[in-house]
């Protein structure tokens, strides 16, 4: 994700939001969420477009069903895709959703970090969190749209253009649709065949 984010955005806006921690967080618990338990790759496309069309759904499952180009099949996080129903495929988004705030949840509490570094005896003893509570709910904040109660109001962002203006101040729906270009331009790559040669 981090090599697409370098070729999406300019050298200006490139600095600062590598700097944004929030968005830097969104990435590792996605990542997180999809390690733990591998997805098929049109879910992972169905949550990114969620996300960047403010969270709705029928739109951004109707997107990712009428996919016919292969996935990146060099990550093992994304799984061949098998055929969801509308339905199915809606449940598998928000379970995504859900594995990707109880990955932030884990970032925040201590004696979970304590215990996975328990099992690495050279590991530093530490009580330090990783992230603190207002960097935690700002990540929540962020995949927010992505629920069941959604409703009607979508926050969506118009046209495909990145205004780095509007990125670089941390705009919300541009840091979504950056973000979902990332995951989509990593599941999907333009150019596919020059992409898994490397």
């Amino acid at each position: 994700m981090i090599r697409n984010l370098y070729r999406l955005a300019t050298c200006v806006t490139k600095a600062r939001l590598i700097r944004n921690l929030c968005f830097r967080v969104s990435v590792l618990a996605l990542h997180k969420a999809l390690s733990d338990k591998p997805r098929d790759c049109s879910v992972v496309a169905a949550f990114s477009l969620a996300l960047h069309n403010g969270g709705n759904f029928s739109e951004a499952i109707n997107i990712a069903r009428r996919i016919n180009k292969p996935h990146d099949t060099r990550f093992h996080e994304l799984l061949d895709p098998s055929g969801l129903d509308e339905e199915d495929l809606e449940g598998e988004i928000l379970d995504l959703a859900e594995s990707v705030k109880g990955s932030l949840f884990q970032m925040t509490n201590e004696h979970l970090i304590s215990g996975a570094l328990a099992g690495y005896p050279q590991a530093p003893h530490s009580d330090l969190a990783l992230i603190p509570l207002a960097m935690y709910l700002k990540a929540v904040d962020f995949f927010d749209c992505v629920k069941v109660s959604a409703g009607e109001n979508f926050l969506s962002k118009k046209g495909r253009e990145i205004n780095y203006e509007y990125l670089a101040r941390g705009d919300l729906q541009e840091v979504r649709h950056v973000f979902a270009r990332i995951v989509f331009d990593t599941v999907y790559p333009l150019h596919l065949d020059q992409n898994q040669s490397k």
